[in-house]
C-alpha cells in the first residue's frame, strides 16, 4: 500500500474533495488545482457538516476561543517517495490566515502520528503553509520558484494552483 493510501485510510472520506478546485464560496473564490506529475489527495475541511457530525469537527475539545480552529484544505502529495502536506487557507480581504494554518499543521502531525501508530510505520512529512487571498492574486504568465518565509509559509499569487510546484 502506498504512503498516500495509508493517509487516505485514516481520514474520513466525507472530507475528500471530489473536484480539483479550491473554493471559498463566501468570497466567490475558485482556483483550479493542476495535479500533473504527482500523486495527490485533496481534503476540504471548510464544509457544512451534516447530522453525522453532531459534535462538530472536534467534539472532544471545549469551545474556548481558538481551540477548534481549522484550515480550509490540506493536500497530501507524494513525489519521489517524499510525502508533503500543503496546508491551505483561503481568505477574502486582509484577514490573517496563520491561526488556521498553524491549526492545520497540528492536524497533519496528528494524522501522520496516527498512520504511524496504526500501521507500525515511521513516515515523515514535509509541511507547507499557503495563504490564498483574493486581493493578492495576479494574472501571471511566467511561473517563478515558490519561496517560503521562516515559518515555511507562502502567499499564493497565481491563477492556477500547480501542486508539483510546492513539492520541493
Amino acid at each position: 500500500m502506498s504512503n498516500l493510501a495509508l493517509i487516505d485510510n485514516v481520514l474520513n472520506s466525507d472530507f475528500k474533495s471530489k473536484y480539483n478546485t479550491l473554493e471559498e464560496t463566501s468570497a466567490n473564490m475558485s482556483i483550479d488545482c493542476v495535479t500533473d506529475n504527482c500523486q495527490s489527495f485533496i481534503y476540504n475541511f471548510d464544509i457544512q457538516l451534516d447530522k453525522t457530525f453532531s459534535g462538530g469537527f472536534f467534539p472532544f475539545f471545549s469551545n474556548t476561543k481558538g481551540v477548534k480552529k481549522r484550515c480550509d484544505y490540506i493536500i497530501f502529495s507524494e513525489l519521489n517517495g517524499q510525502l508533503f502536506a500543503l496546508i491551505i487557507e483561503l481568505k477574502a480581504g486582509q484577514q490573517g490566515a496563520m491561526p488556521q494554518l498553524n491549526a492545520g499543521e497540528c492536524f497533519v502531525d496528528y494524522v501522520i502520528d496516527t498512520v504511524n501508530r496504526v500501521n507500525k510505520t515511521s513516515l515523515t512529512i514535509e509541511k507547507r503553509k499557503i495563504s490564498i487571498r483574493e486581493f493578492e492574486r495576479k494574472k501571471k504568465t511566467k511561473l517563478k520558484e515558490i519561496e517560503y518565509d521562516q515559518d515555511n509559509h507562502h502567499f499564493f499569487e497565481q491563477n492556477k494552483f500547480r501542486i508539483v510546484s510546492y513539492l520541493k
